[in-house]
């Protein structure tokens, strides 16, 4: 799957089916967090669970890919190899370019006696953009 949109949107509905309240938003990786173990298709039975252990809000997120996002990336790209360079980081972001505008990730997350419950999915594409961001990272990282 490369767009998770229309994903999101059945989970949001089918959580709000159940009674849920429905918010926008991630939750902090601050909190002592347990993450889904499962099938991420099993998402259905995640939210069961929280419908069973009398969760009343949902927070739900989702990552949109935008064309700044792939700037950012095409300017360490230009700074790491300098102009008129051809590299495998160029390709990458050449590939990602197809992206733009989907979603690559999705969160749903509940909160219980101080814990999330989290669930993700994610797209391979959305990884891989995740994996060039934390070169980037680590790159600035060494810089300082």
């Amino acid at each position: 799957m490369t767009d998770l949109s229309s994903r999101f949107d059945e989970m949001v509905a089918a959580a709000e089916r159940q009674g849920l309240l429905v918010f926008p938003g991630y939750v902090s990786e601050d909190l002592p967090g347990v993450w889904w173990q499962g099938d991420p298709d099993d998402w259905p039975d995640f939210l069961g669970i929280a419908k069973a252990e009398g969760i009343r809000t949902l927070f739900v997120g989702r990552a949109v890919l935008e064309a700044e996002d792939l700037q950012d990336l095409a300017d360490w790209v230009e700074e790491k190899e300098g102009p008129g360079h051809s590299n495998g980081d160029r390709a990458r972001l050449k590939t990602l370019e197809r992206y733009i505008g989907l979603t690559g990730e999705i969160r749903l997350g509940w909160i219980k006696d101080g814990v999330a419950f989290l669930l993700q999915q994610q797209t391979e594409w959305y990884a891989e953009f995740l994996d060039l961001m934390q070169e980037v990272e680590e790159d600035e990282e060494m810089e300082d």
